[in-house]
């Protein structure tokens, strides 16, 4: 319908906006990027840029959102699951990975964070500080996913972030750190 906001030639202009954006962010950081290299390279005027997003900054969170909602994250889901399920949205939008990389001017990290802890039922086993170091040490698994090129396949890295998580590799040298630690005292 002609002058709805949400007819599809207006939601064909938010994508080509957004691709562009996100196009741009393989090349520059956010705040290098303007409105009026958007307009030109998305072949849009700024009043219709304008239109949707009163930002750059806008325009991103909502990509950001928009990704976040289109990744399968049910109440209850289970954390391996929701993990995969992750980065599976990643992986098939490999685009979207640069925002991770946009350090202190997208939100996408925090979001993934309060998405997962959203959706997850799971028993209170981790403390708070647990927590924080699992989601900011899978944070720093997918930045390096993302940047080495994503060879590894979703369940891949799923696996990998298990074995991290519960340090099945690090297990025997717990005693031998413990010892030294108290040889020190």
């Amino acid at each position: 319908m002609v002058g709805t906001k949400n007819n599809k030639r207006a939601q064909q202009t938010k994508k080509n906006i957004q691709k562009t954006v996100l196009s741009l962010l393989q090349q520059k950081k956010i705040d290098a990027i303007t409105v009026t290299e958007v307009c030109q390279k998305a072949k849009v005027n700024r009043t219709t840029f304008y239109r949707y997003y009163d930002d750059i900054y806008m325009c991103v969170d909502k990509i950001e959102s928009e990704f976040l909602n289109s990744v399968d994250l049910p109440q209850g889901i289970s954390p391996v699951k929701a993990i995969r399920n992750l980065l599976t949205g990643f992986y098939e939008n490999p685009q979207i990975s640069n925002l991770v990389f946009v350090e202190g001017k997208t939100k996408l990290l925090d979001k993934m964070h309060n998405s997962m802890n959203h959706s997850l039922e799971r028993p209170s086993v981790f403390n708070e500080y647990q927590d924080t170091f699992i989601m900011l040490g899978m944070q720093g698994i997918l930045k390096r996913w993302v940047k080495n090129g994503m060879k590894e396949t979703p369940d891949e890295l799923t696996q990998i972030i298990i074995k991290i998580t519960f340090a099945d590799n690090l297990q025997d040298k717990r005693s031998l750190f413990l010892s030294e630690k108290n040889s020190e005292v």
